[in-house]
């Protein structure tokens, strides 16, 4: 009952399409089955799940064989577990066992995916057989071909149903017998499955007389015989392949099969004369050109065992290269043509010049070149080692005339018998409005080398009064009356919205400009406007003209009305006298009433802003007061442009590392102090400029080539070595005599040098020790020090003798 149980649930498990599981299974849901409708991925599936419950192909059968599945389904079963190689290897028939043995030898040789593909080779058909990405592995999923003949190690399915069920499955022995009990051996070695079918059939009347019974009496027993397995056939592949030797092929392989496993010809081999010899004799030749190009498999026949593939060397090789859509090395036979040759690389391209092709050809000890007109020598033999070069044609037209310009439909136009400039030109649908009309151009090509430029009267022409005849290649121009002089423009600046320069246009007045311009700015004085003109002055004297004119902030169309703009005036309106927009000065920190101020007079000091701004905190420390002032753009430029020549960098990357801002540093305790004020440390405030007042300082800091950068309280009784040892010390590549120190308020001051003594600067709080680094020393070469010692050398010589 277990048993039973096992083998519901595995054809439950195998043969439903779904991935639950039903827990009954009727006989019709058996018979109406259609492993068809299987892909490869689910057989495999449910055969690993069967073989790892234990199941073999045989109890597999007899288990769906049972629930009612037809025996045509089942024999479709089994030929779709055995194309996925998948070996039943739990079998106990002793039989089976022993003709197991014909079959179980180690199929080998090159597969789909094998191999990564080489390097192109321009050999046609060689990377055939190199690509990875195809297998010439039979197809066990096809109906067996009717050619194919039984022999031992096949595996043949016998199928009884009707008044009487059971099936068989029988392998050929090595005698060529299968053995059926109580029948004995039925022979069927060497004969078709179509002839074997129907001999077994008639050795099974012997137990099964319902066989022969009509086909509508219950007593009716049909029976059917399929192949399931299929022999190994040894096949010895020799000659020019990659592989040679003997492999062990699948019965229903073929020579392209074969030739596969093997690796296909080698670069010297031969691609159109494969030949199979079977039991001594030449049986047949394979093309493999034949079937690349036409498909056909005309010699590709079945192997047999102990059949022979002799691929021999080439007999002749051609190269084609040029304009031909497949050029290459082709392999051809004795007695093929230019034309034969023609078929294999698929034809010319479409700009290839066939009536001259040029074949190099070896002739003795030296090369002759022969050319080939192809539509007249279809019929030209080649030779081996001919090399065939396939020209363009030129780069030139036979009828051709260009228009370009002012026209409404400019283009290359075909030239055809005595055509004329007016033809054309009317062709084009005629010249634009803009069009100049008195003169137009053909550039004409003489004897396609030669080039002369021939004049015309384009009115001349639309009116009929003169006509020229166009020639090949001709190119005519018509200009446009706007491209024939310079563009004309007017522009505007001063307190305007939107100074620009636009393009002048005929009665243009000043206020039209204005307004194009996005009017009068606030503070703009509109009865001060400046008009510069440029001025023809046959003295040299004068550049332009300035002309003085009055306008209203209305912009009223009557005022002015008698002055037009002229090409290429300038436009300046002014500022009304004395008109200075806001200045914005920013105080920071210890002050009473920080933030933003405007400047009120344009003498404006430091201890002004501070008094605006309620005076100092008690906490303000005087002595770190700055002030930091904006860099303006044309400082800043040039500023980049003198670290341009300084360290040829890009532009760029400079302005990155130059301030924004620069910080002055203050001396705010002699401001402050008693007539202070107004004096050369009270600096003048400008746009932008911003106080900064910090609070108390207690430390100073160590940066730089020191071993421990640190922050250190002030002391007013340590030096500036004092403060180095505290951090560390001096690092290996630290340059002591160029240590300075930045103060809290920007000031900076360095160590001073006087032979050997050094006086380092003084401390105070809130300053910055910084110790530099020696930078990079390039080292001296042997060479150089040779240089160095001999120069010396001849120095003290000199000296010597005077």
């Amino acid at each position: 009952m277990r048993y039973w149980m096992r083998a519901c649930f595995m054809l439950i498990f195998i043969f439903t399409t779904q991935l639950t599981i039903a827990q009954n299974v009727s006989q019709a849901q058996m018979a109406s089955i259609n492993i068809d409708e299987l892909s490869d991925e689910q057989i495999e599936t449910y055969w690993n799940k069967a073989q790892a419950e234990g199941y073999t192909l045989n109890q597999l059968e007899v288990m769906a064989k049972a629930k009612g599945m037809p025996a045509s389904q089942i024999s479709k079963l089994k030929q779709r577990i055995s194309a996925l190689r998948f070996k039943d290897t739990s079998s106990t028939d002793t039989e089976t066992t022993d003709a197991s043995e014909i079959s179980s030898t180690e199929t080998f040789g090159l597969l789909g995916g094998a191999e990564e593909p080489s390097e192109k080779n321009d050999l046609f058909g060689y990377d055939f057989f190199s690509n990875p990405n195809i297998s010439f592995t039979p197809n066990l999923n096809m109906a067996t071909p009717s050619t194919y003949e039984l022999g031992p190690g096949d595996e043949l399915l016998i199928d009884i149903w009707g008044a009487a069920e059971n099936n068989y499955i029988k392998q050929v022995n090595r005698e060529g017998a299968i053995k059926i009990e109580s029948i004995g051996p039925i022979y069927v070695s060497g004969l078709s499955v179509e002839k074997a079918k129907a001999k077994i059939i008639s050795y099974l009347q012997k137990i099964y007389s319902g066989i022969t019974a009509s086909s509508d009496s219950y007593e009716k027993v049909h029976a059917d015989i399929s192949l399931v397995n299929v022999r190994t056939v040894q096949v010895n592949i020799i000659g020019e392949v990659k592989v040679p030797g003997t492999y062990s092929l699948s019965g229903l392989s073929s020579v392209l099969n074969a030739l596969y496993a093997a690796g296909g010809p080698t670069e010297n081999g031969t691609f159109r004369s494969i030949q199979v010899i079977r039991g001594g004799k030449h049986l047949k030749e394979f093309d493999i050109y034949n079937y690349l190009i036409n498909g056909s498999e005309e010699g590709n026949i079945l192997l047999r065992d102990q059949d022979i593939i002799i691929v021999k060397p080439y007999e002749n090789i051609v190269t084609v290269s040029g304009n031909v859509k497949r050029p290459g090395l082709y392999e051809l036979k004795q007695g093929e043509t230019i034309s034969d040759l023609a078929k294999y690389f698929s034809g010319f391209t479409a700009d290839a010049y066939q009536d001259r092709i040029i074949v190099e050809r070896v002739n003795g000890s030296q090369k002759e070149v022969n050319e080939i007109v192809f539509k007249e020598q279809p019929n030209f033999l080649l030779k081996d080692g001919d090399e065939l070069t396939i020209g363009t044609i030129l780069d030139r037209y036979e009828n051709r005339v260009q228009l370009e310009g002012a026209i409404y439909r400019p283009g290359t136009y075909e030239l055809t018998k005595e055509l004329t400039l007016l033809d054309l030109l009317q062709k084009a649908d005629g010249v634009t409005k803009d069009a100049f009309l008195d003169r137009g151009l053909i550039y004409r090509t003489i004897d396609d080398v030669k080039k002369e430029i021939v004049s015309f009267s384009v009115s001349e022409i639309l009116d009929k009064t003169s006509n020229v005849v166009l020639k090949r290649e001709d190119s005519i121009q018509i200009f446009s009356a706007a491209s024939l002089k310079e563009d004309y423009t007017v522009s505007i600046d001063g307190a305007i919205n939107n100074p620009q320069t636009v393009v002048f246009m005929d009665q243009m007045h000043l206020e039209d400009l204005i307004a194009m311009s996005g009017g009068f700015k606030e503070g703009a004085d509109a009865t001060v406007i400046d008009v510069f003109r440029r001025v023809n002055d046959d003295r040299f004297e004068t550049i332009s003209k300035s002309i003085k004119r009055s306008g209203s902030n209305n912009l009223l169309i009557d005022e002015n009305k008698d002055f037009y703009l002229e090409p290429f005036d300038r436009v300046s309106v002014r500022y009304l006298r004395g008109y200075t927009t806001q200045k914005n000065v920013t105080v920071l920190g210890e002050v009473s009433y920080p933030g933003s101020y405007a400047i009120v007079n344009k003498n404006e000091r430091v201890s002004d802003l501070i008094d605006v701004a309620g005076g100092l905190s008690p906490y303000a420390f005087i002595e770190g007061a700055y002030l930091s002032r904006r860099v303006g753009e044309a400082i800043e430029n040039s500023q980049i442009t003198l670290l341009d020549q300084l360290t040829a960098k890009d532009s760029v990357a400079n302005a990155e590392v130059l301030e924004k801002e620069l910080k002055i540093g203050l001396d705010l305790s002699k401001i402050m102090s008693s007539g202070g004020k107004g004096s050369k440390h009270d600096l003048i405030l400008e746009e932008g400029d911003k106080l900064t007042i910090p609070s108390e300082k207690q430390t100073v800091s160590i940066r730089g080539e020191v071993l421990s950068p640190s922050l250190i309280r002030f002391d007013k009784k340590h030096s500036l070595k004092d403060y180095v040892n505290f951090s560390g010390g001096y690092a290996l590549r630290a340059k002591k005599s160029k240590s300075y120190v930045i103060y809290a308020n920007g000031d900076i001051k360095a160590t001073k040098n006087f032979m050997f003594f050094k006086t380092y600067p003084k401390l105070a709080p809130g300053a910055m020790v910084v110790v530099p680094n020696k930078g990079e020393r390039s080292k001296v070469s042997i060479t150089e020090v040779l240089a160095i010692t001999t120069a010396l050398s001849t120095l003290g010589l000199l000296i010597s003798s005077f």
